[in-house]
């Protein structure tokens, strides 16, 4: 493919989409953009967390879809009628993500292919693909999304963060003479419990690190039968010997894209995006890092309005 594209978007999540969208906002011409996704079904949003109640006001969701002319959002949605100050769950906001998905892949071209390495070229980059196939592009935009993190306790069967967000996928998953043990304290925790609660289970276990998150996403719950306790090496020794299932609701990380020349665990500057002259990177991969007193930072990774700003934000020095 010519090496006259000027942009190659990776993933298409929703950070991918603002990222089409705000591209082609800023004058980039359709043909001189190109985005690669394996699905093109709103990445792991559609695909795995639908059943999340999100506490991310409607109105939020609102703003991301009509930021973008180029979205030509058409507002007839079951979550334009919900009360903008009211929240609801991620399979709302889903459907209107794929809606302008669909919409987007009609104006720029599009590869249904994964991207498996980055190399410098002279003044740009050579993508690798899955199929075999070979891209170049002057900038590329790193968007692909991340996976759940996990502890990895030796001899206690996983359920994937994948199932447990599916209701009828977690009750499928446990047994009534299963000792459950779910590690988290923030939003994704939280509809792990709300999944958990009807299921019939021996016992049911919280363990949480961060006083401060539980208190603002869990503390108020009903916690019946939840037996609360914070992440120590005496409350692992004393009760994980016990448990037969364990779902790790900690965070993501980031998906790994090798790109020559640079470490496995590359960085990327946190006040402009940037992983390498010419790659940038947003969302769940990238997120925008929030420093609080202590040293402790929170990644604000899953809201879309804050991914929409920050890209905002960061655009014009990319473009420059």
């Amino acid at each position: 493919m010519s090496s006259k594209i000027a942009w190659v978007v990776v993933g298409a999540g929703p950070a991918g989409i603002a990222g089409v969208g705000k591209l082609l906002d800023a004058g980039i011409a359709p043909a001189q953009l190109l985005w690669i996704d394996p699905h093109f079904k709103v990445g792991d949003f559609g695909a795995y967390w639908r059943y999340i109640g999100s506490n991310t006001p409607v109105e939020s969701f609102i703003k991301y879809f009509k930021r973008c002319p180029s979205f030509a959002y058409p507002a007839t949605f079951m979550i334009d009628k919900i009360p903008p100050e009211k929240n609801c769950p991620l399979m709302l906001a889903a459907e209107p993500l794929q809606w302008i998905t669909e919409h987007l892949r009609k104006t720029v071209p599009v590869m249904m292919d994964q991207v498996t390495a980055l190399s410098p070229i002279e003044k740009g980059w050579q993508l690798q693909l899955a199929s075999g196939e070979a891209v170049q592009t002057k900038k590329v935009l790193l968007a692909m999304g991340g996976q759940p993190k996990e502890l990895g306790f030796a001899g206690v069967e996983t359920i994937p963060l994948a199932v447990a967000m599916n209701p009828t996928k977690l009750q499928k998953a446990i047994q009534p003479d299963d000792v459950v043990a779910v590690f988290g304290s923030a939003q994704s925790s939280k509809s792990v419990l709300t999944h958990l609660k009807p299921i019939k289970a021996k016992k049911k276990i919280l363990f949480y690190r961060s006083s401060s998150s539980f208190e603002r996403h869990l503390d108020g719950d009903d916690l019946e039968g939840v037996e609360v306790l914070t992440m120590t090496p005496k409350n692992f020794l004393a009760h994980m010997p016990t448990c037969t299932k364990v779902i790790y609701a900690i965070g993501f990380e980031r998906r790994h894209i090798p790109i020559a020349g640079l470490p496995e665990n590359y960085g990327y500057d946190e006040h402009t995006g940037e992983i390498a002259p010419g790659v940038y990177g947003l969302g769940m991969a990238f997120p925008n890092i929030m420093r609080h007193e202590m040293g402790l930072a929170e990644y604000r990774v899953a809201a879309l309005w804050p991914v929409m700003k920050r890209l905002e934000k960061l655009l014009p020095g990319w473009l420059g």
